[in-house]
């Protein structure tokens, strides 16, 4: 028998599937009328159930003469990864290796619970003319605080990855170096980077890392001029 469904479906249909529920609110939502009409899934000659991560059951759904899968059982059957990028509405199936074309969230994001002189921006240009985006920069280091860049992942997140770049006009003659922490043990440490650097692209892992922490060495008056752009978190 027929069941006619009414709910908020927005964007893709096939997103309510990865996140369990037949409901997703956006910044636009449209009313739909879509049929759960007990569909079959077979995989390989085997009945699927599907469910979602926490192993309720997920109906598919009928709209338009369109069925519309959970993604997640689906690509579970098939052995595939499957992994829902919420910010950027993004449905990843396979293996990722934490290539993932956006950052599940952004290092500017308003998170940093750590030193809190960090200053934000997405247009600035480094000696070479490059222009980064999700960039920070710090500003007003009082005397005797360590400049850092703090924040607890949750063991969320596996990669973390970006730019270290000098402000373009840098006429700082000192030097400095970034290094990264996860839960307390240093993980990366840039080269030594002054006002004549070229630009540093850097990919960390930090599976399982649940205090995530950037800082610098042999800071001075070169540390307000360096800058982390087109970085963030990927899962």
């Amino acid at each position: 028998m027929k069941k006619r469904l009414q709910g908020l479906i927005a964007g893709v249909l096939i997103g309510a599937a990865l996140t369990g529920g037949t409901v997703i609110a956006t910044n636009t939502t449209t009313l739909y009328n879509v049929i759960a009409n007990g569909v079959k899934i077979i995989v390989d000659g085997q009945k699927l159930n599907p469910t979602d991560v926490n192993g309720n059951k997920v109906e598919p759904i009928i709209y338009k003469g369109t069925t519309y899968l959970p993604v997640r059982a689906v690509a579970n059957a098939l052995g595939k990864a499957v992994y829902w990028d919420g910010p950027n509405y993004t449905v990843y199936l396979g293996d990722m290796n934490g290539d993932l074309e956006y950052p599940t969230e952004e290092l500017n994001c308003d998170d940093n619970i750590g030193y809190d002189y960090w200053c934000t921006s997405n247009n600035l240009r480094d000696n070479y003319d490059n222009i980064y985006t999700n960039a920070i920069y710090q500003s007003g280091i009082p005397w005797g605080i360590e400049p850092c860049y703090q924040k607890i992942c949750g063991m969320k997140y596996s990669r973390f990855k970006g730019v270290i770049y000098v402000k373009q006009g840098s006429t700082c003659n000192g030097e400095t170096a970034l290094t990264i922490k996860a839960d307390n043990k240093t993980i990366y440490t840039s080269p030594i980077i002054n006002k004549t650097s070229a630009p540093i692209e850097f990919d960390v892992d930090i599976t399982g890392c649940n205090d995530f922490k950037i800082t610098f060495i042999n800071d001075d008056d070169m540390l307000k001029d360096v800058c982390i752009g087109d970085a963030g978190f990927y899962q």
